[in-house]
């Protein structure tokens, strides 16, 4: 085997043979055992030539240990690898310790198995490190640990606790596919770059976090089987095709949230956390160890919704979230998402005042043309009103269900603007639509109802004091019956008024015509004696505004309820 004079396994060398091999040997050496079979003692010999007397610690240039077997303890604590180190499918019967070691070149435990502790705290990895494939039979820990450059644990299986508390990785931290089968522990990691889940398994992980990352958190298809709490400060989160197997909790910050086409079998919440989940450290900073929030920049810390489609939302709660541009199209059961505290969603021609809308509204009309609309973003897919006005109808049952019935009011009126907008429904249905809008912003408009309520109401005075109004009072005459004080009084009709239209606009003839729009709103009589004409006044104002008192009360209502 290389690494020999003789190029045969170090482990297979008589006692002179492996003495002058040895003896070839000083701290900073390169070494090659592809293969060997170490025991511990004669790895403790081997690493003893190597130490450096200076610091007492092994210290070794490139070290090729693929496909070796350390049948006890291999004991590499405070080790420094000042090549590359391999122990591509090596395996480890004993406990690995690489305790405070560190690799200043590139690293590969691709492959690994170990079948004891694997215990990494504190340890540095300055040009990356490889543990794909990797089997953990035991306890794996990589507390504080630093991975400059990537971290690859790509189809790892953690069939014990993983440990990555306060562990720091500046580039992309890579757990596509592994699998977690007990407590994974990433309490005050800290990522400079993106953390990939994607295709995960967590068995039994009761928290995750809390973990900051400067770039993307992607858990696409990742599968969470066990009751859970997620801490994380991320710049992006990636949730799209989650399965939830159990509650879970999710505490976020800074995050941009996919939750395309989740799965959750029970309860699953997620909200904004007010306060940072990593305060700053300044010992820490003194150290120049950036491990708190400072990574994300002093971006909003707020959380925000990019998309629900496909999701399942029947046990999904969103606290605090930002939904301004999300995009529901696709999800399910939305009636039954849980919205609490104060939702934020996008505001009608952006305006601050305007009512509270969906994107998908805003990117309808934006096509249309409309000014002061969002148009969609590259990639979206324009949905026509047909497909928004059930969006909007699912949403109000949700939020009227949490008793926020003044928000639910807003998406009563997108209910209906796309009812209204909608091509594809009949013309009838749309004019009517388009005369409840006008006269009363469907029952939700207060003050449009109260100006056509007082229109009407002028209306009826003009009219009642132009037409309505006799010209003369009645007068009452007595008729005789034949008998001696028997005699009957009728009145006369009353005379409708002559004379030119501006005479008939007095201080005296409006008073009078007042009552009668007044009591018109009520459904009282006039109070007045009416020509013909005035009482088929009576009758048109006794049709129209009781209806629009009665759409300005709703108006009211649908504001104030609770």
């Amino acid at each position: 085997m290389p690494g020999t004079a003789e190029g045969r396994c170090l482990a297979h060398l008589d006692e002179a043979a492996l003495a002058a091999h040895l003896a070839s040997l000083a701290p900073g050496a390169a070494v090659d055992h592809q293969g060997t079979r170490f025991s511990g003692a004669l790895l403790q010999r081997l690493l003893a030539r190597l130490t450096d007397p200076r610091t007492g610690h092994p210290r070794l240039g490139n070290a090729d240990f693929q496909e070796c077997c350390f049948t006890a303890d291999a004991r590499f604590a405070h080790a420094v690898f000042r090549g590359g180190a391999r122990f591509t499918g090596a395996t480890f019967m004993g406990l690995a310790d690489f305790t405070h070691a560190t690799f200043r070149g590139s690293c590969s435990f691709h492959r690994a198995v170990f079948l004891a502790d694997a215990s990494f705290p504190d340890a540095v990895f300055a040009d990356g490190a490889v543990f794909g494939s990797a089997q953990f039979a035991k306890d794996a820990g990589f507390s504080r640990t630093d991975f400059h450059g990537s971290a690859g644990f790509t189809e790892a299986a953690f069939a014990a606790s993983a440990h990555f508390g306060a562990a720091w990785f500046s580039g992309e931290a890579c757990f596509r596919e592994a699998a977690f089968r007990g407590d994974t522990l990433f309490g005050a990691a800290v990522l400079g770059g993106p953390a990939v889940f994607a295709g995960a398994v967590f068995h039994a992980a009761p928290a995750l976090g809390p973990l900051v990352a400067a770039g993307s958190v992607n858990l696409t298809a990742a599968r969470f089987l066990a009751p859970v709490a997620l801490e994380i400060a991320a710049r992006e989160l990636v949730l799209a095709k989650t399965y939830w197997a159990s509650a879970a909790t999710l505490r976020l910050r800074y995050a941009t949230v996919d939750l395309s086409d989740v799965v959750a079998e029970r309860p699953l919440s997620i909200g904004a956390h007010p306060v940072p989940l990593l305060p700053p450290d300044e010992e820490r900073r003194k150290e120049d160890r950036r491990r708190d929030e400072s990574v994300l920049g002093g971006a909003d810390p707020g959380v925000r919704i990019r998309s629900m489609h496909g999701a399942d939302a029947a046990h999904l709660a969103l606290t605090g979230t930002d939904l301004s541009g999300c995009l529901f199209t696709g999800a399910l059961h939305l009636d039954r998402l849980g919205l609490e505290g104060r939702p934020s969603f996008a505001r009608a021609r952006g305006r601050r005042s305007g009512r509270q809308v969906l994107a998908e509204e805003h990117h309808w009309r934006a096509q249309q043309g409309e000014r002061g609309w969002s148009p969609a973003p590259a990639g979206v897919a324009v949905q026509p009103p047909a497909v928004i006005a059930p969006l909007y109808l699912a949403l109000r049952k949700s939020l009227e269900d949490g008793r926020n019935h003044p928000d639910a009011a807003d998406f009563r009126y997108g209910e209906m603007e796309m009812r209204r907008r909608d091509a594809t429904r009949p013309l009838k249905d749309r004019a009517l639509l388009m005369a409840y809008w006008a006269v009363s912003g469907y029952a939700l408009r207060l003050r449009r109802t109260l100006l056509w309520l007082v229109l009407a109401m002028t209306a009826t005075v003009l009219t009642t004091a132009l037409w309505g109004l006799p010209g003369t009072a009645p007068t009452a005459v007595a008729r005789g019956g034949g008998v001696p004080g028997n005699f009957t009084l009728t009145s006369a009709p009353p005379a409708d008024p002559t004379g030119p239209l501006r005479d008939r606009l007095t201080a005296h003839r409006l008073a009078r015509s007042v009552p009668v729009a007044l009591n018109a709103a009520v459904f009282r009589a006039p109070g007045q004696d009416l020509t013909v004409t005035g009482n088929y006044i009576d009758i048109a104002s006794r049709m129209t505004e009781p209806v629009l008192l009665g759409l300005a009360v709703l108006s009211v209502r649908g504001r104030i309820k609770r």
